[in-house]
């Protein structure tokens, strides 16, 4: 069975959908696995054809590619993944935060009191060295500050590549590096460049931060992975009442 966030009378290939993406990320289908319509079936208690479409869904957002008649591979992660990924990132967010500086709502939203607890909470994680509060602090910030460029199609072009780099964060142990201090002052340089309508210091940080991230997502790349979960969970626990999947 399969939960979601879309509404309870949504086609199953996109509860489906989602579902599988939230398991990806949260390491219950590890990144370059195979997986058959078969087992896919089997474990969500559904037929094969919301499988496949569910599957062409994901292959489209890059999460997955697709084998003839034999299911799909995840997506792997590797150093040449990240290098892309990051290319594209500080061009987008480059974008997107100069139009923020150059638009008047953004510059009083960056005063107001929503986004300073937002950068707080990174530099508070980074004074106490917790890599994961800090990196999910971090997220929360940047999708907050993207989205006042007004570009949607923008924000949606990495967000299920971004899930693959989630996945491999998620893989790994809890890693603190000089990296993750930079994405700190960073952050709170990006707030007060919008604040200030100073798009060349906007771009600066943009460019400082994600060379800072670029960096520790190849450092965390060549640690070990942990082992593989064991308590997915077992097809008959799981509700069908549409909720939204659990944080791992």
């Amino acid at each position: 069975m399969v939960r979601s966030t879309h509404p309870i009378n949504a086609p199953t290939y996109l509860r489906l959908r989602d579902q599988i993406r939230a398991d990806i990320e949260d390491g219950c289908w590890r990144l370059g696995q195979h997986l058959t319509l078969h087992e896919l079936s089997a474990h969500y208690q559904v037929s094969n054809v919301p499988v496949r479409e569910a599957l062409l869904q994901l292959q489209g957002d890059g999460m997955v590619d697709m084998r003839m008649n034999k299911g799909a591979v995840v997506r792997a992660v590797d150093a040449r993944f990240i290098e892309e990924y990051f290319d594209v990132r500080e061009a987008l967010h480059t974008m997107l935060l100069t139009r923020a500086c150059r638009r008047a709502e953004a510059r009083e939203a960056a005063g107001a009191p929503q986004v300073q607890a937002l950068a707080r909470a990174v530099e508070e994680a980074a004074r106490s060295g917790r890599a994961r509060e800090l990196l999910a602090a971090d997220e929360a910030l940047q999708d907050h500050l993207a989205r006042w460029g007004g570009n949607a199609q923008a924000l949606g072009m990495q967000a299920s590549r971004g899930r693959l780099l989630e996945a491999v964060r998620r893989s790994r142990m809890a890693l603190w590096t000089s990296e993750l201090d930079v994405l700190a002052v960073q952050d709170r340089a990006m707030v007060e460049a919008i604040r200030q309508a100073d798009p060349a210091t906007a771009s600066e940080a943009v460019r400082r931060h994600v060379a800072a991230a670029r960096a520790y997502m190849l450092r965390l790349l060549r640690l070990p992975e942990l082992p593989a979960r064991a308590e997915r969970a077992p097809v008959a626990s799981r509700s069908t009442s549409g909720d939204a999947p659990a944080d791992g």
